[in-house]
């Protein structure tokens, strides 16, 4: 399948197929068969971005379980501290600041994390919603489709007129071929909005850390003041 050979049967394989999906996408039965087919695809595209969410999730609660046990650690370490530098202990408290300074570099590092974290939930929250907002939207439409096909077919067995007959076959077929072209037009559109995220992603990251810097200094100002 890897020679020439196979690459040309592969291609009349691949052409078949097409014309057959042409003219079996103005049926009830192939419209269907189109539609669950790209509706096993979202789907699927759906069932992975909500695991990835799951994990994202998941790697955010141990994060922050992990920063929680090292803040109780740091508690405890400066009440080691402020014991030895009170009984003149200067080595054990010189012991004990070494060990402060480790968990703070940890709860840093754990800060951020988690802080990353947080935005990969919300914008991957928000590609999950939208994966299934279109499922839904794919579903309705198969419905309406079928509807319409079986309808027209109906309606042809009542027409007496073949050439009416076929130019609506022609119309149906024409439909359902658009609607082809527009399902695979939004999915390659979809794709590209996800990759191009990247700069809405850092614009929103921007924003927050300029409204964090804002409420830090107004609160440091305060602070001066003696305001709460």
């Amino acid at each position: 399948m890897f020679t020439k050979i196979g690459k040309r049967i592969r291609l009349r394989a691949t052409g078949t197929i097409n014309e057959k999906l042409s003219e079996d996408a103005s049926t009830p039965e192939g419209a269907k068969a189109y539609f669950n087919a790209a509706i096993e695809k979202k789907e699927e595209d759906y069932s992975k971005a909500s695991a990835n969410y799951s994990q994202i999730l998941g790697k955010l609660s141990a994060f922050e379980k992990d920063l929680r046990t090292l803040q109780k650690d740091e508690m405890k370490v400066n009440m080691d501290i402020d014991s030895c530098v009170s009984r003149g202990d200067d080595e054990g408290a010189k012991t004990y600041l070494k060990m402060q300074q480790e968990i703070t570099d940890k709860m840093e590092v754990l800060k951020e994390g988690i802080k990353d974290l947080k935005e990969n939930e919300r914008l991957q929250k928000e590609t999950v919603d939208k994966l299934y907002d279109d499922l839904a939207q794919l579903k309705a439409e198969k419905e309406k489709t079928v509807f319409t096909l079986e309808t027209v077919e109906a309606t042809k067995s009542l027409k007496a007129d073949t050439t009416v007959s076929s130019n609506e076959e022609d119309k149906m077929l024409e439909k359902v071929r658009d609607g082809v072209r527009k399902a695979r037009e939004e999915s390659e559109g979809n794709r590209i909005a996800y990759e191009n995220s990247a700069s809405v992603q850092k614009k929103r990251l921007d924003k927050k850390m300029k409204d964090e810097e804002i409420n830090k200094k107004l609160a440091e100002l305060k602070a001066k003041k003696g305001m709460k």
